[in-house]
C-alpha cells in the first residue's frame, strides 16, 4: 500500500493537471475511485490513508492539506513532505510503485478523468454508497467517524451492496 501523495505525484507526472482539470476536490475523486478498482483485485486496495466523508465527497485529509492552497485551481506542484534532516520540502517520491499496480491506477484513472469534477462528486455521493452511509451516519452522530472503511468501499463496488448504479 502506498501513501495517497505518492499517488497523486505519479498522477501529476503523467497527466496534465490543466487538461485534466486536477484540482483538489477531484484528485480526492479520482483516488477514492483508483482504490475502489484496486480494492476489487487487491485485499487492502492500494492506498494505506483513510478516506473521509466530508461534505463534497470522499476526502484523504493528507491530499487536501498537501494541494489546498490551490483552491478550485489545477495543481501546479507535487505533494511535499518536510524532510527533518535536512529542513527542506522535499516532492513526495513515487518511482518505487510496483508496475502492476501503476497499470491499476492508470486503468483507474483513464476510466474516471472523463468525467466532469462535478459528475465524479455526483458518483461519489451515489446513495446507499460508501460515502453516502457514513456521511449520513455521521451527520446523525458527530461521535462517529466520519471515516470510509476500505471493507465498506470493496463490497459497494464489487456489488455486494444494493446500489442504482454500477461504476
Amino acid at each position: 500500500m502506498y501513501e495517497a501523495r505518492k499517488i497523486c505525484n505519479f498522477l501529476l507526472a503523467n497527466f496534465d493537471a490543466v487538461a485534466f482539470d486536477i484540482t483538489n476536490l477531484r484528485i480526492n475523486k479520482l483516488l477514492f475511485f483508483i482504490q475502489a478498482g484496486a480494492l476489487r483485485q487487491l485485499p487492502e486496495g492500494l492506498i494505506r490513508n483513510h478516506f473521509e466523508a466530508w461534505q463534497f465527497g470522499p476526502v484523504i485529509r493528507p491530499v487536501f492539506d498537501a494541494f489546498k492552497t490551490y483552491k478550485e485551481s489545477p495543481i501546479k506542484a507535487p505533494a511535499q513532505y518536510l524532510d527533518y534532516a535536512s529542513g527542506k520540502h522535499i516532492p513526495v517520491p513515487y518511482e518505487d510503485i510496483h508496475q502492476e499496480h501503476l497499470k491499476i491506477i492508470v486503468r483507474e484513472f483513464k476510466n474516471y478523468s472523463h468525467f466532469t469534477t462535478g459528475q465524479l462528486v455526483s458518483l461519489s455521493h451515489e446513495p446507499n454508497g460508501p460515502w453516502d452511509v457514513v456521511y449520513k451516519a455521521h451527520l446523525a452522530d458527530p461521535t462517529l467517524s466520519p471515516r470510509i472503511p476500505n471493507r465498506l468501499i470493496r463490497r459497494y463496488f464489487a456489488g455486494e451492496d444494493q446500489s442504482t448504479v454500477r461504476h
